[in-house]
């Protein structure tokens, strides 16, 4: 037996199911199993689909079931608890609902449909009995039931999830030993019907249908659409005569419909192409036709049923439009801040041919009188707002309403947009009824027929008592800096070493939290969430100082600027006041990314002591700042990418990092770009050469003692050309105080060929002095003349070493070459250390 408790959704605390079995305030439930199967139909404040109670000391609370939409209620003696479900439940739908309580382990477990949805922790600390239980009422009308109720029976144990699962899905029907629903009940203004277990879980419902005379192609297109289904799509000529008998069936005293009913197949865009409006994919149709059809060209290019097939029709005749339901649906009406969801979904009738009303779960429902549509509590008797004339005349989609009440704290007499939609949450609705994926919204590329999912995408909320001046602070804790995360992207160095300065492309991104802020409808793609320029420049932002530019202020709101808002958590809510089926973010948690491409120089410090072999480094000195005191501070989750080539015309660039130190400004931070130089260039165009020329001063030791003129020449020009490539190199580089490595190297170069210059000097006095004294030996002049000329050959040459020509030459030789070796070994030991 199935009971039925206010089939017409009017409250009544007369409708009531009374148990006839024994109770006994004897009988103690300590740990217990309680299940039902229920169908809703309309709620009132809250559903009761249970309740035992003690009339000797009048306990209503005893062991209690109560629902709503989006939770359910467990009472057991004098003690409840709320579960909340994972999914709302829906109206004209069978559900089982099932808890167990445990005295030992005091764990109360909630099944619905055989899963257990949740499990709470509770010591009722005594047993709940009764001598009265019923179905279907509690206390008042506003906690009655509308809807089936059937299957009740509590056990004094607790049931196995695997036979809480078989009872869900019908595959047992076990009968309670402490209250059984084969025991009878007492019917008050209540009625009854039979039904077989296995209906239950395998119900066959009959098809909904809702007709509407005399209305256009696109007026019928909007109208099943609207109503969550489709025109119908005929697939052989037995469809087209199973709808023309139904027609004649349901409506007989009507000459409206029987004749042409339309389909959603058009060929606008191509002619003989046929394809479905909501999905246009192609039909191919070819085979059910009327004779002689389709015969209307470009002129026709919409289809109807008609008894022997279809037709092409002119799509702005009237016509007869079905939609065909298999269950009922359930619409949803946005914009009302209603806090209830038995007032927020309805489902739709046609209790008239043509016609429609709106119940909703609760009390309020959408109707037409006299011509208007009227949004009115039934409950209560007045009208809440009245729809604005609209074409089609249909309360489906986004439609302007005259306020007779107040409405999420706007007055009557305002005009007020809300939203009737069938569209499921996860779906967005357009202004025609019709629904898509909500992420399709605002997604820069229109989705909607009439193209209304691009309109109106605002995606920040900008508080009333907002000033753009003033940085996001922690309420409570007013002392906070705001962490500002900074995420530098160089694109490419340009490094001038005589300049002593960096020239930068690179793109300056900051991130941070405004939790005064809320957005709306983020998508997960975070370029899809970016601002108009607008609603940009009313946004706060941190000033950028860059310290070590000519240009120190720079302010990262610009017409070229690309801000986003990145998406890192779930929306919290609906704003249940918007017709638009907003989805609210929090700007506590997700944060605002600003960037900005620059190209700037920047100075440098270089130490050039061991140029070429040096390695240097160039800081980028930034600086956030918020007004004229800071309260904001560098986050350490900065980062800093070189997305340019590592090797440079003069440099290799290292590892690039972020630096924050407690010793900076504050809001300071610091790129560094570390930077090894390629020493190449210089070992080809300074060393190899002055080297060789070195060598080549050095080899004229080996030229014949006799031609003085060509050894000293060809040593004055490797001097020469040594000095020139020094004064080459000192024009390439920065002037500093100190010596540098390539100078060090140069100068021992000219003064090695230097130091061959003298040698050379020292070996050809030796041998002018020796040449003399061979003549003087063999002139023919008296012995004592020719003592007298050596003795004045020798004073001559007295500041020459008393050494042979060889011996210099070899001292020359090994002591140059020596030296060399010395010098070239320390010079690359002190640069390689």
């Amino acid at each position: 037996m199935v009971v039925r408790l206010e089939e017409d959704g009017l409250a009544s605390s007369e409708s009531v199911a009374v148990y006839r079995g024994t109770l006994s305030r004897a009988n103690h439930l300590f740990s217990l199993t309680f299940c039902v199967r229920f169908k809703i139909f309309f709620l009132q404040q809250r559903g009761t689909l249970f309740f035992l109670y003690d009339s000797v000391d009048n306990r209503y609370w005893m062991l209690r079931a109560e629902v709503w939409l989006d939770k359910v209620r467990v009472a057991i003696s004098h003690t409840w608890h709320f579960m909340p479900l994972d999914n709302q439940l829906w109206a004209f739908r069978w559900y089982h609902l099932c808890f167990t309580y445990n005295h030992l382990t005091f764990l109360i477990k909630t099944f619905l449909d055989g899963v257990g949805v949740r499990n709470s922790s509770y010591n009722v600390n005594r047993p709940a009995f009764g001598d009265y239980a019923a179905v279907g009422n509690g206390q008042a009308a506003a906690e009655s039931f509308s809807g089936d109720i059937t299957q009740v029976n509590v056990w004094d144990s607790i049931l196995g999830d695997t036979d809480i699962q078989k009872i869900a899905a019908c595959q047992t029907d076990p009968k309670g030993n402490f209250l059984s629903w084969e025991a009878g009940w007492t019917l008050h203004n209540v009625t009854s019907y039979d039904m077989s277990l296995d209906k239950f879980c395998n119900q066959e419902v009959g098809n909904i249908y809702f007709w509407f005379p005399d209305v256009t192609d696109d007026t019928a297109q909007y109208l099943c659409e609207a109503l969550g289904t489709h025109l119908p799509l005929i697939k052989s000529l037995q469809d087209a005569q199973y709808l023309y008998q139904l027609s004649q069936k349901m409506w007989p005293k009507s000459d409206h419909c029987p004749v042409y009913i339309w389909t959603p197949l058009n060929d606008k865009k191509q002619e003989n192409v046929w394809v479905a409006s909501y999905d246009k994919n192609y039909i191919d149709n070819s085979s059910y036709w009327s004779p002689d059809e389709p015969n209307g060209y470009r002129y026709e290019n919409c289809a109807a049923v008609r008894i022997d097939g279809l037709i092409d029709d002119d799509c702005s005749w009237r016509r007869c439009a079905l939609c065909t339901f298999t269950e009922p649906k359930r619409f949803s009406l946005l914009g009302t801040c209603e806090p209830e969801l038995r007032n927020i979904y309805f489902v739709a009738y046609q209790e008239e041919y043509g016609g429609l009303i709106f119940r909703s779960y609760g009390s309020n429902h959408i109707k037409k009188v006299n011509g208007t549509w009227i949004y009115v509590n039934e409950v209560e008797d007045y009208i809440i707002a009245k729809m604005e004339e609209f074409d089609p005349d249909f309360p489906m989609g986004r439609r302007w309403w005259q306020l007779e009440r107040e409405v999420c704290g706007q007055p009557s007499g305002g005009r007020r947009l809300m939203l009737l939609t069938p569209c499921l949450s996860n779906h967005y609705t357009c202004d025609d009824g019709t629904c898509i994926p909500h992420h399709y919204r605002c997604d820069l590329k229109y989705d909607c027929r009439d193209l209304s999912d691009e309109l109106e995408c605002e995606l920040i909320l900008f508080p009333k008592d907002y000033h753009q001046n003033l940085p996001p602070r922690v309420p409570g804790k007013e002392d906070s800096k705001l962490p500002v995360v900074i995420n530098v992207i160089i694109k490419s160095i340009d490094i001038q070493t005589v300049a002593m300065s960096m020239k930068l492309s690179y793109e300056i991104e900051m991130i941070w939290f405004d939790n005064r802020l809320q957005y709306y409808n983020l998508k997960s793609n975070d370029s899809l969430n970016s601002p108009t320029v607008d609603v940009m420049m009313k946004l706060w932002s941190p000033l950028v100082k860059l310290l070590n530019t000519d240009t120190i202020d720079q302010t990262l709101l610009a017409a070229d600027t690309n801000t986003l808002v990145k998406r890192f958590t779930q929306p919290f809510g609906r704003d249940e006041g918007a017709a638009g089926e907003v989805d609210m973010y929090s700007g506590e948690e997700n944060p605002i990314s600003v960037s900005r491409k620059y190209s700037t120089v920047y100075a440098c410090q270089f130490d050039l002591t061991l140029y070429p072999f040096d390695n240097q480094h160039c800081d980028i000195h930034l600086q956030i700042v918020s007004g004229q005191v800071s309260f904001l501070e560098v986050h350490s989750n900065s980062t800093v990418v070189y997305l340019g080539s590592n090797v440079l015309n003069e440099y290799k660039i290292g590892d690039v990092k972020v630096l924050l130190r407690k010793d900076y400004l504050a809001g300071e931070a610091r790129v560094r770009v570390p930077m090894t130089r390629q020493f190449g260039n210089s070992i080809l165009n300074i060393y190899i050469p002055s080297l060789i020329l070195m060598i080549i001063s050095y080899l004229t030791f080996y030229f014949r003692t006799s031609i003085f003129d060509v050894r000293v020449m060809v040593t004055l020009t490797a001097l020469l050309v040594l000095a020139t490539l020094f004064a080459q190199a000192s024009n390439s580089l920065p002037n500093t105080s100190y010596f540098k490595m390539v100078d060090i190297w140069l100068l021992f170069c000219v003064g090695i060929t230097f130091l061959v210059i003298i040698f050379h000097i020292l070996i050809d006095n030796r041998l002018f002095k020796d040449q003399k004294m061979t003549q003087v030996k063999h002139f023919g002049m008296p012995a004592s003349h020719k003592k007298q000329e050596l003795i004045g050959l020798r004073d001559r040459c007295r500041w020459a070493p008393d050494y042979t020509v060889e011996q210099l030459e070899m001292v020359a030789k090994v002591f140059v070459f020596l030296l060399m070796v010395c010098f070239m070994v320390g010079y690359l030991l002190y640069i390689a250390t």
